[in-house]
């Protein structure tokens, strides 16, 4: 019998994988077997796992409302040994477009291989050398393309957003590690272009002017001695200019996700960052702009965004192709939409199975798949280590995630103890060397100065770690902790309240550090939370959303879950009513004749 290892080593997906990899894939790989006639799957149901056969037979059956002639649209597909479906699910969870049916073949009874995508995305994640062993393998037979192995061109490319550029969390966007980039752009180059259209001709022109006119003046006048001076001067000041454009230009991102739609700003003159985002279920319109001709000419405008968050409206202004933005969020938001009323009927058919003890239609063959953790980083719990959890900027523990200020916060507030431990050394220094005292002499004084100095620091770092952030899964809190136990301030907010959540940086230093403030808009009297002074705020804002997101996916779930139960009750009380003949009938049953 061919192992779970074996098999996946054979299949044209994954046959240019490495022996690890093949056998960490096994290890995320359920292997069940149908009974003939079992449901695989049910048409409208959440589809976001990997199915591949190993055995038998699998009857797909698409049906569809043919309003007009009032009867039903069937397409029909069987699959085979080595057949699958869907590889895009890995990556973009979608909907069953039909209702599979095991069948035995061959006396071969239906044997399905399921790697789910949740857990495939962290093996990408966890082996990121895989990816390329999956790229897409295709070749020409009867001058067509066909597909022969790695992962379909749709999936692979999907696989590819996962290392987008966007990626880059401590820089530019945090991505969430299950975030797929669907849209990723600046400002257009001819916006570039336009801005510094006038200080490049200035700079191609004024200097030449200045040389001549300056060079055209007696050799013996102040004038002439600036021929070189003046033009040069007038040349490095409009280079700034040109590159200062640049530099603000090339810092502006638009992005859109599978999650949300997000604007990072930056403002070159001021050195601040500005991260706007928004969730794909708050985006309500998108309003498309081209005001000039020389716009529709080159085919770039302004993308307005209406939404539902704190922000109100998001642009995505003097892009190229800004229609390219309202597609992807119209098909975003669909799938979003798509997806809620699959997942309404996923769980409720869920429900009623577990109602009524509905008995399952296969059984698993050999090991259940292990569950791959999110990919964190590994660490050895040394003395090392130890320090790094007590004054590291972000320690996630027991679901929890502390935040800390950051290190620079911590040095400008040392300042002044080092200042007058360093002052006090050399005071020393000229009271020994030029009023004749000795060391022994100063040592009293030094210790008991030192000692105040030196408690004065130690107060200051405590007081540095003590004021912390945490983000647990139902809230959001703001800790202001005096060293030692001499008090303690508390602000916190449910995370069911978060209206928004505002990233920035707001100056030089603070950009150069990459370090700002992460404003969260709650909802209620709660007053708006402000982590101050934080380590790559994007990050932290990805984080708290990352939180929301989860938070909200289970209170849909809880409530979902009540309601079918309740719907599951109503069936059951129907099924007892009818069972015992109960119900009277509800339309005539014969229409007597006329009299």
């Amino acid at each position: 019998m061919t192992t779970k290892a074996e098999f996946l080593q054979q299949h044209p997906l994954f046959k240019y994988l490495e022996e690890d990899h093949i056998e960490a894939l096994a290890q995320i790989t359920d292997e069940v077997q149908y009974e003939n006639g079992g449901m695989v799957a049910y048409q409208g149901d959440v589809a976001s796992s990997l199915y591949l056969v190993k055995n038998g037979r699998l009857y797909a059956e698409t049906r569809q409302n043919d309003i007009a002639n009032n009867s039903y649209v069937v397409d029909t597909k069987d699959y085979l040994t080595n057949d699958y479906f869907q590889d895009t699910w890995l990556f973009a969870p979608n909907v069953h477009p039909a209702n599979v049916k095991a069948k035995s073949y061959r006396d071969n009874p239906a044997t399905v291989l399921i790697i789910s995508g949740t857990n495939f995305v962290r093996f990408l994640l966890k082996y990121p050398d895989a990816l390329p062993l999956l790229e897409t393998e295709e070749e020409e037979i009867e001058e067509e393309l066909v597909h022969v192995a790695g992962l379909s061109p749709l999936a692979y490319e999907e696989a590819q957003k996962l290392f987008s550029t966007a990626k880059r969390k401590r820089t530019v966007i945090s991505i969430l590690p299950d975030e797929l980039v669907e849209f990723n752009s600046r400002r257009s180059r001819l916006y570039l272009l336009v801005q510094i259209f006038f200080p490049v001709l200035a700079m191609l022109l004024l200097p030449t002017l200045f040389f001549l006119f300056f060079n055209a003046q007696p050799t013996e006048s102040f004038l002439y001695r600036l021929r070189f001076g003046v033009p040069g001067f007038l040349s490095v000041i409009l280079l700034i200019v040109v590159l200062f454009q640049t530099l603000d230009w090339s810092n502006d991102y638009f992005v859109i996700t599978n999650k949300r739609v997000v604007h990072r700003e930056f403002d070159l003159r001021t050195f601040r960052v500005d991260i706007k985002t928004a969730r794909i279920d708050q985006v309500q319109s998108v309003e498309i702009a081209k005001p000039t001709f020389i716009s529709n000419l080159f085919n770039f405008g302004t993308a307005r965004i209406t939404t539902a968050s704190a922000f109100g409206t998001i642009l995505f202004d003097n892009i190229n192709n800004p229609l390219e933005v309202k597609e992807t969020l119209d098909r975003q938001s669909k799938r979003v939409k798509t997806l809620d009323a699959s997942l309404e009927q996923s769980l409720l058919r869920e429900t009623f199975t577990d109602h009524f003890a509905v008995k399952p239609q296969y059984q698993p063959v050999g090991e259940k798949a292990n569950e791959l953790p999110p990919a964190k980083p590994a660490h050895r719990k040394g003395l090392l280590w130890q320090l790094r959890q007590r004054y590291t900027w972000r320690v996630e523990k027991d679901n929890v995630i502390i935040y800390r200020k950051h290190f620079i916060v911590l040095v400008l507030e040392s300042v002044i103890p080092l200042g007058l431990a360093l002052l006090g050394i050399v005071v020393s220094f000229v009271l020994i060397r030029y009023f004749e005292f000795t060391f022994r002499q100063l040592l009293p004084t030094l210790i008991f100065a030192y000692s105040l100095d030196l408690l004065w620091l130690i107060w200051r770092v405590e007081d540095w770690r003590n004021d912390m952030f945490q983000l647990t899964d139902r809230l959001i809190v703001d800790i202001d902790r005096k060293p030692f136990g001499f008090g303690e301030s508390r602000k916190q907010a449910p995370l069911s309240n978060i209206q928004n959540v505002n990233a920035y940086t707001p100056g030089l230093i603070h950009t150069i550090f990459n370090y700002g403030n992460v404003e969260i808009e709650t909802a209620g009297a709660e007053s708006n939370l402000v982590f101050e002074d934080i380590p790559y705020p994007s990050v932290i804002q990805s984080d708290i959303f990352a939180q929301l997101e989860n938070m909200l996916a289970q209170q849909r779930r809880n409530q979902r879950g009540t309601r079918h139960k309740e719907y599951a009750l109503l069936m059951d009380v129907y099924k007892q009513t009818m069972e015992q003949d109960r119900i009277p009938d509800r339309t005539p049953s014969d229409v007597p004749p006329l009299p």
